[in-house]
């Protein structure tokens, strides 16, 4: 399935208008199902999708980390329009979507919600991770990241997630045009992979918002690691949850939030 899609293009070269073409981040309609019953419509791009309904599942509390699921096969089928659909169906029920736990929100991260306590205080608890940090092998890990950034290096315009052992040893990356997808496919595919996601690090090649803090704590990741900014409700999420936010990353320099 298409990551990237060759669009003609104007460019202009500093001197001149000339026309050419572009590799741009495939983006498409996914409609995610479980059970018959619909999961969600997004927009993303169309690769991995199989990963993106199991790591969408979990981080989006549907279903608990240790539901039953990891077995069962993911249908996976593209329509005549472009649209891509992927089904499972398996034993465990879903969480009733319409629960007062479950609050949907806004990619922003909160803006369909009048209380922000109640986003913060429905999430799961974590043991905190209170391993010291080597902050050169961090670095070395998002420097491996983005070897493995194809889609970005080629369009400039796609997220990543990645998924690292407490050694510091990459496990998987995964890109998206949308940065929650890149976290929901990278965990999808740790579970798929049997990794004990309580004993591992997230990266991510933008920010952190509260959102990505909620997925974390729902799959049991208890470090977040991210080379763009932290939103001040992710910080207040992060330190309610017990997960542990490092932004800003830098070779001299990082933001910690949370226990150290």
């Amino acid at each position: 399935m298409p990551r990237t899609t060759k669009t003609p293009i104007s460019r202009w070269n500093g001197e001149n208008i000339v026309i050419s073409s572009d590799d741009l981040g495939q983006e498409s309609l996914i409609v995610l199902r479980y059970n018959d019953s619909l999961v969600a419509s997004l927009l993303g791009t169309p690769a991995d999708i199989g990963e993106l309904l199991l790591g969408h599942l979990i981080c989006e509390g549907l279903l608990p980390i240790g539901a039953d699921i990891l077995s069962e096969d993911c249908l996976v089928m593209e329509d005549s329009l472009g649209s891509y659909s992927a089904s499972m169906k398996a034993q465990p029920k879903l969480i009733d979507p319409t629960d007062s736990e479950r609050i949907v929100t806004s990619s922003c991260g909160a803006c369909n919600s009048e209380d922000l306590e109640l986003l913060i205080s429905h999430l799961p608890m974590i043991e905190r991770d209170s391993r010291s940090l080597d902050f050169q092998l961090l670095n070395q890990c998002f420097q491996e990241m983005k070897s493995h950034q194809l889609a970005f290096h080629s369009t400039g315009g796609m997220h990543a997630a990645g998924i690292t052992d407490l050694d510091y040893n990459l496990l998987f990356v995964m890109e998206d045009i949308g940065r929650h997808n890149a976290v929901d496919k990278v965990i999808g595919k740790s579970l798929k992979e049997g990794i004990d996601l309580s004993k591992s690090f997230l990266l991510l090649s933008g920010r952190c918002g509260w959102d990505i803090v909620a997925k974390a704590s729902r799959s049991g990741v208890k470090n977040i690691v991210s080379i763009g900014a932290c939103s001040s409700l992710a910080a207040k999420a992060a330190r309610y949850t017990g997960i542990r936010i490092v932004s800003f990353l830098k070779p001299d320099n990082a933001v910690i939030i949370g226990h150290n």
